[in-house]
């Protein structure tokens, strides 16, 4: 069997159909698998080949092209059986097996008419709909509600976080920032920034009923923003609050060091949740229908107003029982991704 795969995106080596084709071919030798792809690929199993995509489509217009014009043909000259792509589109009026994975949730955000057609014509023509998380697979449940049993959720690993801390790399942290203190730790960025005075009032609300010494850290994602603090020197807590710019260096240690993680930001920012339930941390995230569908019961939930965030701040603080249950659920959780798994379940539909 003859396998092609066009792989688009700007770092194709990042991307999860790669990683899962150079998977499913070490695990079928028999098979050739061709990828169509600009970008230089290494490390590539011996059955498999590149075949270069030329011209580059740099825009979508080319890319339609490209699919439309150009690949059919190719799929002929390399008696290709089954081919897959990741950007949506796939041949039209090609007598093979063809299928859609889906890696990236802006796909089905495209607001063009025109190519909003053609991404549901690639759903039609596709026989399996690979997604890698379940707000991509629900975006085409929407969207596109008749095809929804076709879609396949494929877990991969999160990956093993970048460092490993030891305790005294954890107890230097909290004696550099927080006076060796636990701390929350609340990312701001252009999403969860909206919530930075509720975070505050909920903190106070917690202070005071708590009587604790336990700190928060605002880590900004770009520079300290004083307007969104406004009279924060008048804060009766403001000793309590730390802010820090984040960086590549900090990043992880301060999430690996932190009593828990308060999440309030969007899709894009999800791997700091992943990171910090790898780091055995727990996390008080916004209740949206994304966030459970990517969390499900790994976190817990609450929805932005000041009493309920002080009552779950409270509650992960105090309750040493439900914070021990709330990890041990986030444990379960993590168990769920893991690559082998998946890219075996990729390999048995894709070459059946």
């Amino acid at each position: 069997m003859v396998i092609g795969a066009h792989i688009g995106g700007q770092d194709v080596e990042e991307s999860l159909l790669l990683f899962a084709l150079k998977k499913t071919a070490s695990l079928q030798p028999d098979n050739k698998f061709i990828f169509f792809t600009n970008s230089s690929l290494e490390d590539l199993p011996q059955n498999c080949m590149q075949a270069n995509v030329n011209p580059r489509p740099t825009n979508k217009v080319l890319l339609y092209y490209w699919y439309n014009y150009q690949l059919p043909k190719l799929l002929l000259k390399y008696n290709i059986n089954s081919f897959i792509s990741n950007t949506g589109m796939l041949a039209s009026n090609m007598l093979i097996r063809q299928f859609l994975f889906i890696e990236h949730k802006d796909l089905f955000e495209e607001r063009n008419s025109f190519f909003k057609k053609k991404l549901g014509a690639g759903v039609a023509i596709g026989q399996t709909i690979f997604v890698i998380d379940n707000v991509i697979g629900e975006s085409i449940s929407k969207q596109f509600p008749a095809h929804t049993d076709k879609i396949q959720l494929l877990n991969f690993s999160l990956g093993q976080p970048n460092q490993l801390f030891t305790l005294n790399d954890i107890e230097g942290v909290r004696d550099k920032y927080t006076e060796g203190l636990d701390y929350y730790l609340f990312r701001v960025d252009e999403t969860s920034k909206a919530h930075i005075i509720t975070l505050l009032k909920s903190f106070s609300q917690l202070k005071k009923r708590q009587k604790t010494g336990i700190k928060m850290i605002f880590l900004f994602e770009n520079n300290i923003d004083e307007k969104l603090l406004p009279d924060f020197k008048n804060y009766k807590y403001r000793n309590d609050v730390v802010r820090l710019k984040e960086t590549k260096e900090n990043l992880l240690l301060l999430t690996a060091a932190a009593f828990a993680c308060i999440y309030f930001s969007d899709y894009k920012s999800r791997d700091s949740v992943y990171k910090a339930l790898q780091y055995n941390v727990p996390v008080i995230a916004d209740d949206t229908t994304i966030n459970n569908l990517l969390f499900k019961s790994a976190v817990c939930y609450t929805i932005a107003s000041v009493e309920a965030l002080a009552q779950q701040l409270q509650l992960i603080y105090k309750d040493e029982v439900y914070r021990k249950q709330l990890l041990q659920k986030s444990t379960i959780y993590l168990t769920n991704f893991d690559s082998t798994m998946a890219s075996q379940k990729f390999a048995e539909v894709v070459s059946n």
